[in-house]
C-alpha cells in the first residue's frame, strides 16, 4: 500500500486588511512573489493569513493573474495565543549581528524592540524598515500572532531622563551582578524591560547610573556578544514565573 504524504510547508503572511470569513483578499508586490515563484502557489493552494486584531485565517487561491492572486477567506483558525511579558532594549550592534539579534529575539517572543545609543554603541544609522522586515519574516515563520514594534533608537541620557519607573522596570545585564533572573522581583502590572548593553559595555558613569536605577541580573561570568546575550537572557526571561 502507499501512502500520499503531504510535504508542503504552512504558508503564513501578514495582512493589514481586516480578515473575516468569505471576503476576497488581492495579492501582488513582493507577497505575490513570494506565492507564485518561490512558494509555486495554484489555484487552490492553501494560504494562512492573519493579524493581531482579527486572528489566523485558512485561506485558498481563488484566481491568478498576471500580476496577482485572489485568495478567498475560508474560516477563522483556532490559535492559542501566547503573550509576550518582557521587551528588549539593546545597543544596535553591527548589521549582521543585529540581524541575527532581531530574527531571533523575535522567534523566541519578544514584546517590542527599543534601540539605544549609548557611548560605545557600535551602529548608530539603524535602517528601520529592513529590521521591520526580517521581524515580520520571523513572526511568519515562528507561527505568532503578535508583530513586535521597533522604535527609533534614542539617546541613552534622554532615554534614561524620559524613562516612566512607576509604570516600567527595567533588568539590566551586567557582568558584575550576583542576582540570577530566578531571584528578581517581577511585577506583570508593569511594563518589563530587558537591557542589553554594547559589545565593548557601557561606559562607567552608564553603569553607574544603571546600577543605582535599576535590577541587575547575570546570565554567568562569560563575556557574550550582544547579540547572545539578548538572545539567552529572553530565553531565560520567558521561562521564569510572572508575579502578579
Amino acid at each position: 500500500m502507499i501512502y500520499k504524504i503531504n510535504l508542503m510547508p504552512k504558508i503564513r503572511l501578514f495582512c493589514n486588511e481586516s480578515l473575516e470569513e468569505k471576503k476576497e483578499i488581492n495579492i501582488d508586490g513582493d507577497n505575490f512573489h513570494y506565492l507564485a515563484n518561490v512558494m509555486r502557489c495554484e489555484v487552490g493552494s492553501v494560504v494562512f493569513l492573519f493579524n493581531e486584531n482579527d486572528g489566523e485565517f485558512l485561506t485558498k487561491v481563488s484566481s491568478k493573474l498576471k500580476r496577482g492572486l485572489k485568495l478567498i477567506i475560508c474560516e477563522r483558525k483556532k490559535y492559542e495565543r501566547i503573550d509576550n511579558d518582557f521587551s528588549i532594549i539593546f545597543c544596535p550592534p553591527k548589521s549582521h549581528k543585529l540581524d541575527i539579534l532581531v530574527q531571533k529575539c523575535t522567534e523566541i517572543g519578544v514584546k517590542n524592540f527599543v534601540p539605544v545609543i549609548s557611548e560605545r554603541t557600535e551602529n548608530r544609522n539603524l535602517n528601520i524598515n529592513r529590521m521591520k522586515k526580517i521581524i515580520l519574516e520571523a513572526v511568519e515563520q515562528s507561527n505568532q500572532i503578535h508583530v513586535p514594534n521597533i522604535c527609533s533608537p534614542i539617546n541613552f541620557t534622554k532615554f534614561i531622563d524620559q524613562f516612566d519607573s512607576e509604570n516600567n522596570e527595567i533588568f539590566f545585564a551586567d557582568i558584575q551582578s550576583d542576582t540570577s533572573i530566578s531571584d528578581l522581583k517581577i511585577d506583570n502590572k508593569k511594563s518589563n524591560f530587558i537591557l542589553i548593553g554594547p559589545e565593548g559595555d557601557f561606559s562607567p558613569n552608564e553603569l553607574k547610573i544603571l546600577r543605582d536605577s535599576f535590577q541587575s541580573f547575570t546570565i554567568g561570568k562569560r563575556i557574550l556578544r550582544s547579540e547572545t546575550a539578548a538572545i539567552s537572557s529572553l530565553i531565560l526571561f520567558n521561562n521564569i514565573k510572572v508575579i502578579n
